[in-house]
């Protein structure tokens, strides 16, 4: 048995009497009954020849259910792979058709997939909670696996990167490894038995599945689940159910501070925000309106989650905070490690991060070290500071341009919901900064808006960083967790101005 299995089911045993998990519906779980509904998820895999090493597709939305499911896989020894439950049939089938899955689990509203007909046959089983049956798929003449005991080295979940920037990664993290980035969590929110918190973001994410679900449990604390993020119900219940903390994105922060809600008598001790950079204006407006620390951090799936966060008793606003247990360093383009306040490159290596892709990438690692991919400084203090991406970079007339610092000044104006700046092509500088904003509200007559714009860049930004297109849209393209997908964004504004 692994270490992280091991401790989950202690978990289960030493919490037997006391309420655990909550699901949806607020009905509250203890140890024993849980221990109960995995050792029959246990059993139920086993006798369909499910085990060692074999890959498991899980496409579930956020439930007790979907912890217990990965919980009695790993136990036999099976690597699972979560996707989004958005997931199309055609992309189902893709994903089939490349790895060869000998079970998918899906909640029960998805209709039955002709893409699985032929190869795989619906074998339902019988719940002990009270959350809706899911619906699983056994790959038929499927080679029966003997259940194996896992070691710490076992890969326990494939998850792919994002691919904000470019294609997504296949990334292996081991048994070791999530067990690694859940304590790093458990260490720095110093997170007891005491402490409880909401599960939010999507469990297919690394943020979900190890800092509120893994370090939860390894702590000993309670997991309230919900399928997902209610802005109307998000004060009342952080009220009702006394949560202490929960994890959400800047994209959850901005719509929280667009409505009129406030929080009433509540036990959070923070709020931690993270997957995608949190505008230094949007924190000030939330620390103004909001009498809840919110902790800005930094992590990747590369490294089970967490890299960096700001320290819950000194944190430093617009930074990340301090590298937590993960080694960190900048470097520039030579690969040569840089000094305080030097923005380069952020590479990392520890117990937590991946030493390799699944699908090879020699390019992404220099000396035993990952190169993230994101540009950042270490101050004399030993806070991180992000640049942004090193790929999102414009490069106008060879200068480099930061987006998000262009995005941090326009944003301040009142009319605007939400933007993203991106390059797009110019014949003559090479890339042209380009800004595409979501306003409050729709109208037909932008020229109002266009003068804040122009007047506020001119007054804040040097020439080079001043947007020379403005495109009023309806919504920006994002992942799941809420990140803005840049490269999408600028193959769409650039095919829409290649049209005009």
């Amino acid at each position: 048995m692994s270490e992280l299995t091991e401790r989950l089911h202690q978990q289960l045993i030493a919490g037997a009497k006391r309420p655990l998990m909550q699901d949806a519906n607020q009905h509250w779980y203890n140890g024993s009954e849980l221990n109960l509904e995995e050792s029959v998820w246990k059993n139920y895999w086993q006798n369909k020849g499910i085990g060692h090493n074999d890959i498991v597709l899980v496409s579930l939305t956020n439930s007790v259910t979907y912890s217990l499911v990965l919980q009695s896989l790993w136990d036999i020894g099976a690597i699972v792979q979560p996707i989004n439950p958005a997931t199309t049939e055609i992309q189902i089938s893709e994903l089939e058709d490349k790895y060869h899955y000998s079970a998918i689990v899906f909640n029960t509203d998805v209709t039955e997939l002709k893409v699985l007909d032929d190869t795989f046959t619906n074998q339902p089983r019988l719940t002990t909670l009270h959350e809706p049956e899911v619906q699983i798929y056994i790959r038929n003449k499927h080679i029966a696996r003997w259940s194996e005991v896992p070691d710490d080295t076992q890969i326990a979940v494939i998850m792919h990167t994002s691919g904000t920037t470019g294609k997504p990664k296949r990334i292996g993290l081991t048994h070791k490894q999530l067990l690694a980035g859940a304590f790093h969590v458990i260490d720095s929110e110093k997170l007891t038995d005491e402490d409880s918190t909401f599960i939010l973001m999507p469990m297919f994410h690394i943020n979900a599945l190890v800092i509120s679900n893994l370090a939860t449990r390894l702590s000993h604390g309670q997991l309230l689940f919900r399928p997902k993020f209610s802005a109307h119900l998000f004060w009342k219940e952080v009220s009702s159910q006394m949560v202490t903390w929960v994890s959400l994105t800047p994209a959850i922060i901005a719509i929280l501070l667009q409505r009129d809600e406030q929080p009433a008598t509540n036990k959070l001790k923070f709020l931690r925000t993270a997957s995608a950079p949190l505008l230094p204006s949007t924190h000030e407006e939330f620390n103004q309106r909001f009498n809840v620390p919110l902790i800005e951090s930094y992590g990747m799936t590369e490294a089970a989650s967490q890299i960096a966060q700001n320290p819950l008793t000194h944190p430093l606003q617009n930074t990340v905070g301090k590298a937590t247990e993960t080694d960190l360093i900048i470097l520039n383009n030579n690969h040569q490690e840089l000094g305080p306040n030097q923005v380069g490159e952020i590479a990392i290596k520890g117990e937590n991060v991946i030493t390799h892709y699944l699908d090879p990438q020699p390019e992404a690692f220099y000396n035993g070290w990952l190169l993230t991919g994101d540009l950042g400084l270490i101050d004399e203090q030993g806070y991180l500071h992000i640049a942004g991406r090193s790929k999102e970079m414009i490069i106008r007339g060879g200068e480099n341009i930061n987006p998000l610092a262009v995005e941090d000044c326009l944003n301040v104006l009142k009319f605007v919901r939400e933007m993203a700046v991106v390059g797009t092509p110019d014949k003559i500088y090479g890339e042209t900064v380009t800004a595409v904003i979501v306003p409050i509200e729709s109208s037909p007559d932008h020229r109002h808006q266009l003068a804040l714009l122009n007047e506020l860049a001119n007054e804040q930004l040097l020439p080079v960083e001043r947007p020379t297109k403005y495109i009023f849209s309806t919504q920006l393209p994002k992942n799941a967790t809420g990140k803005i997908q840049r490269t999408l964004l600028a193959q769409e504004v650039t095919q829409q101005l290649k049209e005009a």
